[in-house]
């Protein structure tokens, strides 16, 4: 496991990809795995949708907190501000791709389209995706054709790559949430949406329900009912959630004492804090840090 020695962990931009060549695209870009390992250091965030393919390899990938063993024929997904870390075997070779949240939404009519996949749906939020040798080589052909795109530089080729993506995406989806409904977007999940896009900007100063409903301009029923209809949960939980999983984040990637996550979170009484942590995860901070070292040396 690889560690930090503060809260601060580094949050990459598409612009900070180099792999020894010019970034063609602040919004697109590709590139090989080996490269990716070689010249970030981890674990890391990213401001930018990230998907990894390992072709060959071993070692396992750390994401939020969980740990996912690494296997020939694997796609790994990664949102903005997720943190992850990798340990892979000196065989591993593959690629990485990584898009912008604007990258679908300003050539589409449906700024929401990426959220209907479901690999980055509320309901799913797939992480891992292990394939057969069927399913391996579909999607290797449609990487292929995103690597030949990239590489081009025909006229169009960010809107021939987005195409090509979409496909690999919903191939992605057949796999891993098998059945699922394309259905569109209901106004409850929409509300959702705008509600998890506010939280993820704000749930750090703001924690009550009432002042997310407000920001929405919507009533705190309105939001409520639509985000427990859409997720199964209430809109408190879906806030202690994410204050608690940015808790895991910095016990398990950073070296900070238990008072400095409680006063980077806005806990006032750090003891209050354990509590809370404890009440969540069934392991006080301490016990949750020491628990994933154990399991990750």
């Amino acid at each position: 496991m690889h560690c930090v020695s503060s809260c601060h962990l580094p949050i990459f931009k598409i612009k900070d990809f180099e792999y020894g060549s010019e970034i063609k695209s602040l919004d697109f870009n590709l590139g090989p795995l080996n490269k990716l390992m070689s010249t970030l250091p981890y674990p890391h965030r990213h401001d930018c949708f990230q998907i990894v393919w390992v072709e060959h390899g071993t070692g396992y990938h750390i994401i939020d907190s969980v740990k996912y063993d690494v296997k020939p024929r694997t796609l790994f997904f990664m949102s903005p501000g997720q943190i992850h870390d990798f340990v892979l075997s000196q065989d591993t070779t593959g690629c990485s791709i990584n898009f912008s949240p604007e990258f679908f939404a300003l050539q589409l009519q449906n700024k929401n389209a990426l959220h209907e996949i479901p690999i980055y749906d509320l309901k799913h939020s797939v992480q891992a995706v292990y394939l057969d040798d069927g399913q391996a080589s579909s999607v290797l052909e449609t990487l292929n054709a995103i690597d030949e795109e990239y590489y081009s530089d025909q006229i169009g080729w960010q809107e021939v790559i987005r195409c090509h993506l979409f496909i690999l995406l919903m191939k992605a989806s057949r796999v891993a949430v098998p059945g699922f409904d394309a259905a569109p977007a209901s106004r409850n999940l929409l509300l959702t949406r705008r509600f998890k896009t506010l939280l993820e900007e704000q749930f750090i100063s703001i924690q009550d329900v009432s002042e997310y409903a407000r920001l929405l301009r919507v009533n705190e029923r309105t939001l409520n009912e639509a985000v427990r209809q859409s997720s199964g949960f209430t809109v408190a939980k879906i806030i202690r959630e994410r204050v608690m999983l940015e808790a895991k984040r910095l016990l398990l990637h950073s070296e900070i004492s238990i008072a400095a996550v409680a006063e980077q979170l806005t806990f006032e009484d750090p003891a209050y804090f354990s509590r809370c942590f404890k009440k969540h995860t069934g392991r006080s901070p301490i016990e949750f840090r020491q628990g994933l070292a154990r399991l990750l040396t």
